[in-house]
């Protein structure tokens, strides 16, 4: 009855969550689209912009996200080591603490870098088709990160796992994940992939703009500042 309760309670949770990305990301796109049709009407980006390229981001977002850089390459090799204990029947406590306290401390950042974001700003960006698309990869970074979490916590809350964090039990541990944790783990899994390929896509447009464009861009994420 219980897992029944928890299982109906997830999947109210997770279909809510994609029909509030779809709308964002609708609502998102049409704005953006919009705006890329107003500034086809004008000749080009003006020299302002082109100064301000390279303006960096606020220490504090900058330090975020870095942060989250180095807790995301921390948490998939806790992931990826946790799959191998599992199929060893080798996997530790201490080794699923770890992994929670990173994914829940990556979606902590991701939230305080939204609020940041919104009190300290960001830098100028332009309306080309190619700027519509690195902010279309920057948000979503952001809705994966928060889906992440929420199925990992899916994963524990439906499966064994909870009780054994809560009771330190390692006996607890489930050697494979069935039932109502069954989706959400392989969700995680998969998600864990695209956000993966989505990050691949990241770092290569910054190394264009760092090395083809040669526009500067990257040292919006630079904690140096010029004097």
């Amino acid at each position: 009855m219980v897992n029944n309760i928890i299982e109906a309670w997830y999947w109210i949770f997770l279909l809510a969550a994609l029909v509030a990305a779809g709308i964002y990301y609708s609502i998102f796109s049409i704005r953006n689209l919009w705006a890329i049709l107003k500034e086809q009407r004008k000749s080009g980006q003006s020299a302002e912009f082109d100064e301000k390229i390279s303006e960096p981001y606020s220490k504090r977002i900058v330090i975020i996200h870095w942060l989250t850089v180095l807790l995301l390459i921390v948490g998939w090799y806790l992931g990826d080591m946790l799959a191998d204990a599992r199929n060893g029947n080798g996997a530790t406590l201490a080794g699923y603490y770890a992994h929670a306290l990173v994914g829940g401390t990556v979606l902590a950042l991701t939230l305080l870098r939204w609020t940041f974001r919104s009190v300290d700003g960001a830098p100028p960006a332009g309306h080309t088709l190619m700027d519509l698309a690195a902010r279309g990869v920057h948000h979503a970074l952001y809705v994966l990160l928060v889906l992440l979490a929420i199925t990992g916590f899916m994963t524990a809350l439906t499966s064994g796992v909870g009780p054994a964090l809560l009771k330190a039990d390692a006996s607890l541990l489930p050697l494979k994940y069935t039932g109502p944790a069954a989706f959400p783990h392989l969700a995680h899994e998969i998600l864990m992939n695209v956000l993966i390929a989505v990050v691949i896509v990241h770092i290569l447009g910054a190394l264009m703009h760092q090395f083809i464009l040669k526009d500067g861009l990257m040292r919006r994420m630079s904690l140096r500042r010029k004097c």
